[in-house]
């Protein structure tokens, strides 16, 4: 009994320690001794719905890129999200000599080269461009040389508020416990026997279509501006352009040649847009008359494709819409950058 409780003891420390510390998450990521939470998609991670179970896979390296054979070299920098990142999106993906991605949380010191075209790409799925063009960007910070730094840290008490609070606790105690094959299984029964019985899923998740589709409750049910069916005046998108404006003047400022915008559609946007009064966003900023940069717009490009736009059991794009979005963007910096040969 004497050596159980310290089994016992030595258990709960672990179990208290992996909810109240991220460093200590990360390295057991790091050891390879937690499973990717993620493999099968963010949504049926919320869910856990069975029906939505579908393996998260690297896309291919496509052979469309024809690389620059300007007389000028292509520099591109892009500031983006979840859609950009180095997990989906590279620089072997783009018609260009150098390649710079930052998170939009995060802050690029650069020192941009005169001798090339350079192009800044403003990427951000639709739920979270409202809020990222209150004001014009802020992360780019002029230096002698380029380089990621990561947003301001916390406070002290941040960190403490954040290293107690419920979510994050049982994010990480769900990763690392909850996340092997069988306990995954018995969620999954859980999730579906709460479904059929009172057809009731996981709060963070809308289903829509007939519950044949997942979708992000940030893009449906919240009344903030992420939902792609909240009211949005026309002043709001004169403000957003006008702030999108504001931040091409400050990227030339900083060495910038040309800025491209891209507002990557929520799913349900594509997927469902009668789910309530579609507020129309992405078409009306790129529709409206004084938005004076260039654009990729694919929501047409993926309401043709309908469900092969999106993983199913996931918030982001499917290889094939990927692709569609990588043409066009080559397309568009191809065409800029011919402006300055």
């Amino acid at each position: 009994m004497k050596y159980l409780k310290y089994i016992f003891l030595i258990l709960f420390s672990f179990v208290w320690l992996v909810g109240l510390s991220p460093a200590l998450k990360t390295k057991l990521d790091e050891w390879n001794l937690t499973k990717d939470g993620y493999r099968f998609g963010d949504l049926y991670r919320l869910s856990n719905l069975p029906q939505f179970k579908d393996p998260v896979k690297k896309c291919p390296k496509q052979i469309f890129v024809e690389k620059n054979n300007g007389s000028k070299k292509i520099h591109l920098y892009i500031i983006g999200d979840s859609f950009t990142e180095k997990e989906r999106i590279e620089k072997e993906d783009f018609a260009v000599d150098q390649y710079q991605y930052v998170h939009w949380d995060n802050i690029l010191h650069l020192k941009t080269d005169t001798s090339a075209i350079n192009i800044l790409l403003l990427e951000s799925v639709e739920r979270h461009f409202r809020e990222k063009m209150i004001s014009p960007v802020h992360n780019l910070v002029p230096d002698s040389e380029t380089y990621v730094l990561k947003g301001p840290e916390p406070s002290f008490m941040n960190k403490l508020d954040l290293a107690f609070s419920s979510d994050g606790t049982e994010g990480r105690l769900d990763a690392v416990f909850l996340q092997n094959d069988i306990l995954l299984k018995l969620k999954e029964m859980k999730a579906a026997f709460t479904y059929h019985l009172f057809h009731r899923a996981d709060k963070k998740v809308t289903l829509v279509n007939n519950d044949k589709n997942v979708v992000y409750y940030l893009d449906t049910d919240t009344p903030a501006i992420t939902s792609s069916f909240t009211d949005l005046e026309d002043s709001e998108v004169d403000s957003i352009v006008s702030n999108v404006s504001k931040s091409k003047i400050l990227a030339q400022k900083l060495g910038f040649d040309h800025v491209i915008l891209s507002v990557i559609p929520n799913k349900v946007s594509v997927l469902m847009p009668e789910y309530g009064n579609y507020n129309k966003l992405i078409s009306r900023v790129y529709s409206n008359p004084k938005l004076d940069i260039p654009y990729i717009d694919v929501l047409p490009d993926f309401r043709k494709m309908k469900e092969k736009a999106y993983l199913r059991g996931d918030s982001h794009w499917t290889c094939r819409a990927q692709d569609i979005w990588l043409h066009k963007t080559n397309a568009l910096i191809k065409k800029v950058a011919q402006e300055d040969i």
